[in-house]
């Protein structure tokens, strides 16, 4: 349950962010490296694409990976000082920041679009009974982490969809093993990346798709995001506007300025507020009305989308 003291720290941390990173960015004049941990696959590939493609070097920044299996565990990462940067879902953020741990968003990360999946995908063998949320009840179902947007995507589409999410045991794996847990029969489903999903096209193919499981949380919105913790941003605030422009305009084709700043930050805003109200993640009821909670996240996602987009129309964009 989310307590209206709760939501206005929360408002309150949001609103800091944007103010700490509203100026223009500056790039580096001399190489230096971030260390940055994600989870290896399609989910968190800009960063990789955005190496490969020399747009970190550009900025004068080399990069150093560190690839970790689940949001929670890359959230401890870099809480501790082990990396500078961390990719994870806004669950596991959100509960992060419930516990006090003072992270700073960077970015928003992976964009979930129905007709472009990148995760969520519900798997089971091509012989399995399992058709709708109702056959999940008593079943195994792997994810990549537990109480975090994997998890709490195939919860919300169980009870969508006739099942109890309550009645179903979820097991962590990391996402390229979750094929063959399917297989030898150790899951009953799992919900693997657009990474793996090549296996579900081949003709020959012993996997079925089930279902698209983020669809149960939302058409369209962004599942998870680049952060750090307030401590670095303020230690480092050249490297944490280089790493967000490298993101936005080398990546996404347009220049960041003041307003687009403020236009990530409201958005940032958004993810946290929408991950923190999810029903299937706090079970009891707010003290807000549902209305006025969706009416309030869906005012941050316009306001941020017009002030990040806007200077976009009816203007050049690049693309790389």
């Amino acid at each position: 349950m989310i307590s209206r003291g709760a939501f206005s720290r929360l408002a309150g941390a949001s609103a800091l962010a944007a103010a700490a990173l509203s100026a223009t960015p500056a790039f580096a004049q001399t190489t230096q490296t971030l260390r940055i941990a994600l989870i290896p696959g399609d989910i968190s590939g800009e960063a990789y694409y955005a190496k490969d493609l020399g747009f970190f070097k550009k900025a004068g920044y080399e990069v150093e990976f560190t690839p970790i299996t689940s949001g929670a565990a890359i959230s401890a990462a870099v809480a501790s000082g082990a990396v500078d940067i961390g990719f994870a879902n806004v669950v596991s953020l959100s509960i992060a920041h419930d516990h006090g741990v003072p992270f700073s968003l960077l970015a928003p990360a992976n964009l979930h679009v129905p007709t472009q999946v990148t995760a969520g995908i519900l798997t089971v063998l091509k012989n399995s009974p399992i058709r709708s949320g109702k056959d999940l009840n008593g079943k195994v179902v792997a994810v990549n982490g537990l109480n975090n947007i994997s998890s709490v995507s195939v919860q919300a589409w169980v009870d969508k969809n006739g099942g109890d999410w309550k009645s179903v045991k979820f097991v962590e794996l990391p996402f390229p093993q979750m094929p063959d847990a399917v297989r030898a029969g150790r899951v009953d489903a799992a919900s693997i990346d657009a990474a793996n999903e090549q296996l579900l096209a081949r003709p020959d193919g012993d996997l079925r798709r089930v279902a698209n499981v983020f669809d149960a949380v939302g058409s369209h919105f962004a599942p998870s995001s680049w952060f750090t913790t307030a401590a670095w941003t303020d230690a480092h605030p050249a490297a944490a506007k280089a790493f967000i422009a490298v993101m936005a305009e080398r990546l996404f084709g347009f220049e960041v300025g003041r307003r687009q700043w403020i236009g990530l930050m409201l958005t940032a805003a958004g993810l946290i507020v929408l991950g923190l109200t999810l029903p299937a993640m706090h079970g009891a009821h707010s003290q807000f009305s549902s209305v006025a909670m969706v009416s309030f996240e869906a005012g941050l996602f316009g306001l941020g989308g017009l002030l990040l987009i806007g200077p976009r129309i009816g203007g050049r964009v690049e693309h790389h």
